[in-house]
């Protein structure tokens, strides 16, 4: 399997992932109509879903730098809104503490005054 078909195929599965779609869709995702927004979701939404927090927040805050959009300030609250659902013992396994979410939500609204 070459890299572009390893591309296409997570693409494919973490944008039914991230927009809601069914397994019995046909309908393709095409790279080439993908935003630099669209690829930080997918990148984003599987560190999340692998317990990678601290990729997942270096990911968000890297595209702040890039892209301080409402899109991305509001994937940014969610994901701190989702840890601090989080037990302390799930936290800890990512080596994440709580204190690190509310040190993140404290920082994000730097970004959030320049919308």
């Amino acid at each position: 399997m070459d890299l572009e078909e390893l591309i296409k195929g997570t693409a494919k599965s973490l944008g039914k992932l991230i927009f809601n779609k069914k397994e019995e869709s046909s309908e393709r995702v095409n790279i080439d109509q993908m935003t630099s927004a669209d690829i930080f979701k997918i990148i984003y939404n599987k560190a999340f879903h692998e317990g990678n927090y601290n990729k997942a927040e270096n990911l968000i805050f890297d595209e702040l730098e890039k892209n301080n959009s409402p899109e991305v300030y509001e994937v940014a609250i969610e994901f701190y809104n989702s840890l601090l659902k989080k037990t302390d013992e799930e936290l800890n396994k990512s080596n994440f503490s709580r204190k690190e979410i509310y040190q993140g939500l404290h920082d994000i609204q730097e970004f959030k005054t320049d919308l």
